[in-house]
């Protein structure tokens, strides 16, 4: 069973657990930051409308259920992930659900309070706050729990270009919070940005956070040119991002079913306009999903992944280890699942945990491409 580990706050504690579930879970659930800023938040007019943003992993949403009943919550993200562990850890503490908004929607105002951790991704940054100005009261504060060295000098030079003038906490184990009250808060919300460029024959656009959104990434280069060889009917493109492995596989394997699946919003919002502008939306579908978690055992004979190596802001293979599990298991007897990564990750070693036969693809100073069967 996994632990709960306990967020102290003056008017009690909360149990807390960080998604993917491990059973030796070395990571919290919450930072200095998010307990910094629920210390703050303690006295909140009853009946305020308070929108969250980038709740990493549901501590300030669950944190602030517990502490203000009263007041309207809407939690803003592009991460299905951290919508499952806002839902899970309310549930743990027995606190009714929270109303959560997609990235690509805007949600609708007027709010009294932001709070709102910075996305790793500025541009995801700014598209979400030209976005969230138009929908704050008149009066509205914005309050920006970071930790200190995540506040470098082009990070705290974009927020006072999009928001004004900041204050700041004191540090607080390492962790400050930063304020600003926006002017203009009239007008609409704009639609979210997309952005467009070419990739050989395929048109490729991105909203913003989606990773390669300005050029495709080495990583999915690798891969293409070490394409897969076989005929192969069910494909699934695991954390597809823009969805170019799927498009790819689409062209490939005409007959085949394809399935793109990722946590973001955003990625799957992309892959699908990609799809479409490309001619391939009738070969390719998309969902959102927490890895492979919904798919049905042994219902896919290829998987392609280009998994990530980081979480939110803390580098690690949690995320890439819950992939190579659910490929184990999704794929059938005698599937494949095709992986690239950074030589230095050694997914070499760490796949032998659910694959048996393991082969290198292709050379490449950085990159590294495996076959795997069971």
């Amino acid at each position: 069973m996994t632990q709960d580990i306990e967020l102290a706050l003056p008017q009690g504690s909360l149990k807390l657990q960080r998604l993917p579930l491990r059973r030796k879970q070395t990571l919290q659930a919450w930072d200095s930051a998010d307990q910094l800023a629920l210390t703050q938040l303690q006295d909140i007019k009853p009946d305020s409308r308070i929108l969250l943003v980038n709740d990493h992993f549901g501590a300030l949403g669950t944190g602030l259920s517990a502490l203000h009943k009263q007041v309207q919550l809407t939690v803003w993200s592009d991460s299905y992930l951290a919508r499952q562990a806002l839902h899970h850890n309310c549930q743990l503490n027995q606190l009714p659900a929270v109303k959560f908004v997609e990235a690509v929607a805007t949600p609708q105002g007027p709010f009294d309070l932001v709070v709102m951790r910075a996305p790793k991704s500025h541009s995801l940054l700014q598209d979400q706050i030209k976005r969230l100005v138009p929908q704050l009261a008149a009066d509205a504060s914005l309050l920006l729990p970071i930790m200190v060295k995540h506040l470098d000098n082009s990070l705290y030079d974009l927020l006072t270009k999009l928001l004004g003038p900041l204050s700041a906490s004191r540090a607080v184990k390492k962790a400050r919070v930063l304020s600003a009250q926006p002017t203009n808060v009239s007008g609409r919300s704009p639609a979210p940005v997309i952005k467009s460029w070419q990739y050989k024959d395929f048109t490729l656009s991105h909203y913003s956070g989606v990773y390669g959104r300005k050029r495709l990434d080495e990583g999915s280069q690798f891969l293409l040119e070490n394409f897969p060889k076989g005929d192969f009917k069910r494909v699934i493109d695991l954390g597809c991002g823009n969805g170019i492995l799927s498009l790819q596989a689409a062209k490939t394997w005409p007959h085949a079913q394809i399935l793109g699946v990722d946590e973001s919003y955003m990625a799957v919002a992309s892959a699908k306009l990609n799809a479409e502008q490309n001619a391939l939306a009738a070969a390719c579908e998309f969902q959102i999903g927490n890895c492979l978690a919904a798919l049905a055992t042994k219902s896919a004979d290829l998987i392609l992944c280009n998994p990530p190596f980081h979480q939110q802001r803390v580098v690690g293979d949690q995320l890439a280890m819950a992939m190579f599990a659910d490929a184990s298991r999704v794929l059938d007897t005698q599937g494949e699942l095709w992986v690239v990564g950074n030589r230095h990750l050694g997914y070499h070693a760490k796949l032998k945990r659910w694959f048996k036969h393991i082969e290198q693809q292709g050379k490449h100073p950085k990159f590294v491409v495996f076959k795997c069967r069971k």
